[in-house]
């Protein structure tokens, strides 16, 4: 009998054995858990910082090149625009490019239906406006390359659209076959033509391809820069398409500022 009572007495208690067990499994986990939290901060935190500096080497770099091109901007004459074009505004009102002469112009192509016109250039354009409509010596002319959708009605919409009056902003159309040749012959534009290649990956995805170009026109109808935003950020070149941005606006009010002298 004492014997037995001995035994016993020798024996482990299990059930405390398994609750010491689970007590060290809860601590390990909660470490883990403490740990993996702590790691994740991290990898946010450094992500963050990098993104930051990065953006910050972005902006950095920008302003760097965007002084070594003021001391260029207003310098380059391109071509002088000596013929005219005849086309119609969004009130429907008979205009011509020479009529211009004496204000500070900016000339693209585009078309209603155009996501890259759209999507960027009518962007850029709009922010233009913007900035400089309360000056009568600037104008925006965007022509349509797709005279027989976009008419003087989708013309004047897409007008309202930006709050855009044409005493600075035309919205034009005019015959396609005429707008191309005067384009190519007389204002360095590729000629446009039908995109055939719609499905393919990295490039445009109109109706029509044509030339992204947005050009700045003095007022001596001199052209004195021509830039595309649109081909640097198709190649992924953010930090390209702010220059090119930033030209734009620099040749305008370079261009304004000798009128204003």
């Amino acid at each position: 009998m004492s014997q037995n009572t001995e035994h016993q007495k020798q024996q482990p208690s299990r059930g405390g054995d398994t609750g010491k067990i689970i007590m060290i499994y809860l601590i390990v986990a909660i470490i883990c858990a403490i740990l993996i939290a702590a790691f994740m901060f991290i990898g946010r935190r450094s992500k963050g910082e990098m993104a930051s500096h990065t953006e910050k080497g972005s902006q950095k770099a920008i302003g760097i090149q965007v002084m070594s091109m003021e001391e260029s901007i207003g310098l380059h004459d391109i071509v002088k625009l000596e013929d005219d074009l005849v086309a119609t505004n969004q009130d429907g009102e008979t205009v011509n490019l020479q009529s211009l002469k004496g204000k500070v112009w900016v000339f693209a192509q585009f078309y209603g239906s155009c996501p890259e016109c759209n999507k960027i250039n009518l962007g850029i354009l709009t922010d233009l406006y913007e900035k400089y409509k309360s000056n009568p010596n600037f104008q925006i002319v965007t022509i349509s390359v797709m005279e027989e959708i976009d008419g003087v009605k989708a013309m004047k919409s897409m007008a309202e659209s930006r709050n855009a009056k044409s005493n600075n902003w035309w919205f034009l159309t005019a015959d396609v076959d005429t707008i191309n040749a005067f384009c190519s012959e007389n204002m360095k534009y590729t000629k446009f033509q039908l995109n055939t290649n719609k499905a393919g990956e990295g490039g445009m995805q109109g109706e029509i391809l044509h030339d992204m170009g947005m050009a700045v026109f003095n007022s001596e109808m001199v052209m004195k820069a021509k830039v595309d935003v649109y081909s640097q950020l198709a190649a992924n070149n953010t930090v390209g398409a702010e220059l090119k941005k930033k030209q734009l606006d620099l040749e305008i009010a370079a261009a304004l500022k000798t009128i204003e002298k």
